[in-house]
This record gives structure tokens, C-alpha cells and sequence, in this order.
């Protein structure tokens, strides 16, 4: 699905006409290039000016959910009414200003700092870094020789596993967060549920995302909802209705959406 005719094709039947969706998205990887440093991603300023009209169209609720700190995502972005969710959910900020934040023991908490002090002396070196988001962090490794990734990885584990924190994959880093049962698909559950009635299941929805953890919005949606895997890779298993290429055909969609939607 490359053109804003294959959107046509695949979407037209199920938006319909006069129709008020819900669009939940990701955003790097999918609004917004991965750069080689997360500071120096940049939305595109077409796809900020497409989003900023659909969010004030009145016709599409728009929520972003990301791997990134709340406050990095929203200064990211940087538009108002939209309601931002960080460290993968762990964080979500309504537009009145209502906050539903996962709640992390004493213990845990008290963890965070010397967990960051242990990793960058055993493991953040040769390319590898922390980006640290406040409850949670990053252990990037993409400027790192690939043959040292794997034993990194295991001694990053270990360290991690050892102060009570979980990981999981993602493009060329690793996510660490605190031990809760949540995911980015539960806080898009959470988000659906509270912006909507009971009936939040039948509104029409549409996901996109690039990386792993979107996966599990997929998940959440499947059956009622239709969802995007930003990806080159034609061997990439995932529970999305359907691939696209790239950032740009993110774009493509929201443009889609806004001739739809906004007429």
C-alpha cells in the first residue's frame, strides 16, 4: 500500500461516509524517522499540518503512543487535544490534563537510578548508550560493531533481570521497564475505554506502528480495528490487517484520511 488509492481500496468500505474514527499511532518509526540519536527526530512539517487538521476536524480523536517520555513525546509533536501516552504506555496524559500512570513500587523505584549506574559502567561503551526517560530507560546499540551486540545483550540482561526490571526487543536497542503487566496494548485499551462508552468496540479504529511493542495494540484491535506495520521486511510476522513501507506512507494515510474526513 503505497498510493492514497490503495488507502481508497482497503479503507473506503470500512470508514464509510460521515464517520467518527479513532486514530492511534506511534511515532517513531512511523510519524517521524528514527535518527541516530532519539534528540534529533523531527516530525516532517506536512505530517504535522495533516495531523493538526484531523485533530481539529472534529471527526478523528487521535491518541500517540510511544516508547518515548511523555513529556519528550508531547514536545515532540507538539499538538494540543491529542492524547499522549510514554514509556510504552506506562504514562498517559488526557487533554484536560488527567494523568493514568501505572503505578511502580517503592522498591522498584529505588532500583532505577543504581540499575543506570551498573549498566553504563558494565555496558554502555563501544557505541552502546542509556536514554534515560524517567521511569524508564533505553539501551541503544546501533552504532555499535554487531559482532559485540550479542554478549551485550547478555550481560544487559542480567544486570537488568538482577535489579527487578524487564526487557524487551526493539529496533536496534533494548527497552527496560519496571515490572507491571503493561503493555502499549493495554494503554490503548485503556485509552479507547475512557474517551469512549462501553460500546468503545464497535467505533471504527485504526493503528499504525513500526516496531515490536505495537504489536500488541494489533492485538487489541483485531477484529474490529484496522492496523498498519510500517516495514521493508516481506518476512515479518505480525498481527497487523496489512504492511506499508515506510514513514512516508504513513503520511500518504493521514493525507487519505484528511480527504476522507474533512471534505
Amino acid at each position: 500500500m503505497s498510493t492514497e488509492e490503495d488507502f481508497e481500496q482497503y479503507l473506503g468500505s470500512y470508514i464509510g461516509e460521515d464517520q467518527y474514527i479513532a486514530l492511534l499511532l506511534d511515532y517513531d518509526g512511523t510519524l517521524a524517522e528514527i535518527p541516530d540519536r532519539p534528540e534529533l527526530s523531527v516530525i516532517p512539517p506536512e505530517t504535522k499540518k495533516v495531523l493538526y487538521n484531523l485533530v481539529n476536524s472534529g471527526k478523528v480523536f487521535v491518541a500517540i503512543i510511544s516508547g518515548r517520555s511523555l513529556e519528550d513525546l508531547r514536545g515532540k509533536v507538539g499538538i494540543d487535544n491529542v492524547i499522549y501516552s510514554g514509556n510504552l504506555g506506562l504514562e498517559i496524559l488526557l487533554p484536560d490534563g488527567t494523568r493514568h500512570n501505572q503505578t511502580i513500587s517503592e522498591e522498584t523505584a529505588n532500583n532505577f537510578e543504581k540499575m543506570i549506574d551498573h549498566l553504563t559502567k558494565e555496558v554502555a561503551h563501544n557505541g552502546a548508550w542509556i536514554q534515560n526517560k524517567q521511569i524508564a530507560i533505553t539501551l541503544h546499540y546501533r552504532e555499535m560493531n554487531p559482532e559485540l551486540v550479542p554478549e551485550l545483550l547478555v550481560k544487559a540482561n542480567q544486570i537488568i533481570k538482577g535489579y527487578g526490571y524487564q526487557t524487551h526487543a526493539a529496533h536496534n536497542a533494548l527497552e527496560v521497564n519496571p515490572p507491571i503487566e503493561w503493555n502499549k496494548g493495554l494503554a490503548a485499551e485503556l485509552i479507547l475505554r475512557t474517551s469512549f462508552d462501553e460500546n468503545w468496540k464497535r467505533r471504527k479504529v485504526i493503528f499504525a506502528g513500526d516496531d515490536t511493542p505495537d504489536e500488541d495494540v494489533m492485538k487489541v484491535i483485531k477484529g474490529f480495528g484496522k492496523s498498519f506495520r510500517i516495514t521493508r521486511g516481506v518476512d515479518v510476522v505480525t498481527n497487523a490487517d496489512f504492511k506499508i513501507l515506510s514513514v512516508q506512507s504513513v503520511f500518504l494515510m493521514l493525507k487519505w484520511i484528511e480527504k476522507k474526513m474533512c471534505k
